[in-house]
């Protein structure tokens, strides 16, 4: 979500989640969901500027996508590519989810390589191995915690919900879930957790480490969810279903 005009952004894989084929593309929402621009960025299929866009994020101008081995920034306003970090001298095989911290550093999950990287946006873009190994389950969705100011992940195999501090000490913070997908918090503080295969939402109480509970259920392969803090809205994209659900918070806190 665009912090500024309240605008969402939703990627389009449009083919294979890790072919290189161009069809990917960036769809924009007005806030009252009224205006659709389908293809905001990917329009014109001869510049394939996109293969499978998924994470977004935005720091300032400048919206991020991961895609397959590459993290690519576009101009907000324009959609004009203004930034592309090539990962795949790292190894990079299958970037997932986009994170960006405070401080403008910008972390990429490799769901296939075990592998989070860390791009500092304030220094050329330089590009680093932040955490690596098997302890990461897989990592899908991220989100900074607002509160101790550590990278948040979710586990697509190990169906674990991690915190990992600015040492690279892992923190399990729940387990014994299963291919969880997206990860995001709202402004009370709960963690919202995407069940891919089941269909489910979770809440986790105090920033993932209080009670859980099914939030929502029967939904249709939900991926990389959003909060709207502003509107106390989740926003839900379906990858399968193709489609974007909204639901109210403010109805549903305990």
């Amino acid at each position: 979500m665009d912090p500024e005009d309240g605008s969402y952004y939703v990627s389009n894989v449009n083919g294979g989640p890790a072919e290189k084929d161009g069809n990917g593309f960036i769809s924009k929402i007005s806030q009252n969901g009224n205006i659709v621009i389908q293809k905001f960025i990917g329009e014109k299929e001869e510049e394939a500027v996109l293969h499978a866009p998924k994470g977004l994020v935005i720091i300032g101008s400048t919206i991020y996508a991961a895609d397959i081995d590459t993290v690519k920034g576009f101009d907000k306003e324009t959609g004009k590519m203004v930034a592309l970090v090539d990962i795949s001298g790292l190894g990079a095989k299958f970037l997932n989810d986009l994170a960006a911290d405070s401080d403008g550093s910008l972390y990429a999950s490799d769901l296939m390589a075990n592998r989070i990287y860390k791009i500092d946006t304030k220094n050329n873009l330089r590009v680093k191995i932040f955490k690596e190994g098997k302890e990461l389950g897989n990592p899908n969705g991220m989100v900074v915690n607002p509160r101790s100011k550590n990278l948040m992940v979710v586990g697509w195999s190990s169906g674990q919900v991690l915190e990992i501090d600015r040492t690279g000490r892992i923190h399990i913070l729940k387990k014994g879930l299963a291919t969880l997908d997206g990860i995001d918090y709202d402004s009370e503080g709960n963690i919202y957790v995407a069940n891919f295969e089941k269909g489910e939402i979770y809440k986790i109480a105090y920033f993932g480490r209080g009670a859980l509970t099914t939030f929502l259920s029967g939904l249709t392969t939900p991926a990389d969810i959003s909060c709207d803090r502003k509107r106390r809205e989740l926003l839900i994209p379906s990858m399968k279903g193709n489609t974007v659900l909204t639901v109210s918070l403010a109805n549903k806190q305990e």
